[in-house]
């Protein structure tokens, strides 16, 4: 009996055929603060790129504190360890965690193994004050510090009847999406999050990250 047709080599091939093939990209796992705007907006980038939710999984935290965001990030990462890329998305309103979140990221980022025994990058996404000034940057330059209710009242002005949970916000905006990339590498270069008092926001570089695998 030739060699390939022995049981154990049928079965092996068997196996092979079943085993789910690695995507050709970076497995990403991106956990928010925010339970509704956030996801829905992450999300409406993964289904756009036709990417399974299990290569690209947009979960809420179960708590809103910064420092809770980054814990629940680590911890559903390592339920699993099959992702290459974790991404702890949070703002900084009012909250007393901050700066410590964005300290415990930074700890993490390569210190975690995957699976397959990789390196993981870990980042945090914040925006100071709230994620809408990432949609805000849309429109208009913010190089100025607004709280939160001056945020949301301009970009009323853009997209009028704005709120928390609003639908298709990702199509709404995706055409203006290098402006508001190329605003927001400008706070970049003036501030740094951690004073949590200086307009800023790294969500251009998660939207550029997860809009690029379509190039892949």
């Amino acid at each position: 009996m030739p060699r390939d047709n022995h049981p154990r080599e049928r079965q092996a091939r068997a196996l092979a055929r079943k085993k789910p093939k690695r995507p050709p990209f970076d497995r990403v796992l991106i956990v928010t603060e925010g339970t509704k705007t956030e996801p829905l907006y992450f999300d409406d980038i993964r289904r756009q790129m036709r990417i399974a939710s299990a290569h690209i999984a947009v979960l809420p935290s179960t708590g809103t504190e910064p420092i809770q965001v980054v814990e629940y990030a680590e911890a559903k990462f390592l339920e699993t360890r099959e992702y290459e890329c974790v991404f702890a998305v949070f703002d900084r309103d009012d909250h007393r965690t901050f700066n410590q979140a964005l300290t415990r990221a930074r700890t993490l980022d390569s210190t975690l193994k995957n699976a397959e025994r990789q390196s993981v990058r870990f980042f945090a996404v914040p925006t100071v004050p709230c994620f809408e000034l990432w949609l805000l940057l849309h429109y208009q330059e913010c190089v100025a510090f607004n709280h939160r209710t001056e945020v949301f009242s301009k970009l009323n002005d853009h997209i009028s009847g704005y709120t928390k949970g609003a639908k298709d916000i990702y199509a709404l905006t995706e055409p203006k999406i290098p402006d508001a990339a190329t605003r927001a590498a400008h706070l970049r270069r003036q501030f740094k999050p951690d004073t949590g008092t200086d307009p800023y926001t790294d969500v251009d570089t998660l939207v550029e990250r997860l809009r690029s695998i379509r190039r892949v």
